[in-house]
């Protein structure tokens, strides 16, 4: 009696472990047929802000620096800002491989969009670029410079970066028009 209840007990294990082993794998096929879909507008757009939101909504060069506090120093001051603009780097470049590796092709409006996107975060990418590689040759002097002289300086020196990244926001914020999404 008790070898048949074992049977039993074994026989209703493996059937339920291998029901499961089904299922996972209904589960999986269904997932990746969902991925191969390209997305309608709206996911995009959702997956795009989602992005952005994700890399871009706590950027320290836009709420981090105020040069005129009291216990500022150049260096402390130059070096967290400059490592802002490295970060702005991998931030951007993460963002740019997010929509070309995760985007399925297929939708002619998300496809033409998102090669719009990924142009304008390779813009950015090339003006930080340019900010970052000719800042100490540029910079040389501002040491002895006063704090108003200081942020006059960055301005001009960091605007290419600056602007770039606003025409990608502006990409962000535009996109639900012109995606056609109401």
């Amino acid at each position: 009696l008790s070898l048949v209840l074992l049977s039993l007990l074994i026989f209703g294990l493996v059937g339920c472990g291998s029901n499961n082993n089904t299922t996972n794998n209904a589960n999986n096929t269904t997932n990746n047929t969902d991925k191969k879909n390209p997305p309608t507008n709206q996911e995009y757009y959702d997956y795009l802000t989602e992005r952005y939101n994700h890399y871009f909504n706590d950027n320290t060069l836009d709420t981090t620096y105020d040069i005129y506090v009291d216990d500022f120093t150049y260096d402390e001051f130059i070096t967290a800002y400059n490592d802002s603009y490295d970060q702005l780097k991998n931030n951007l470049e993460a963002f740019k491989n997010d929509l070309k590796n995760n985007v399925v092709k297929g939708n002619d409006e998300v496809d033409k969009y998102n090669e719009e996107v990924i142009t304008a975060a390779d813009k950015a990418i090339i003006a930080v670029d340019d900010y970052t590689g000719t800042f100490v040759e540029k910079t040389k002097d501002y040491a002895t410079l006063s704090k108003d002289e200081v942020v006059k300086g960055l301005r001009s020196l960091t605007l290419d970066a600056h602007n770039a990244r606003l025409d990608l926001k502006n990409m962000i914020d535009n996109a639900k028009d012109k995606l056609g999404i109401k």
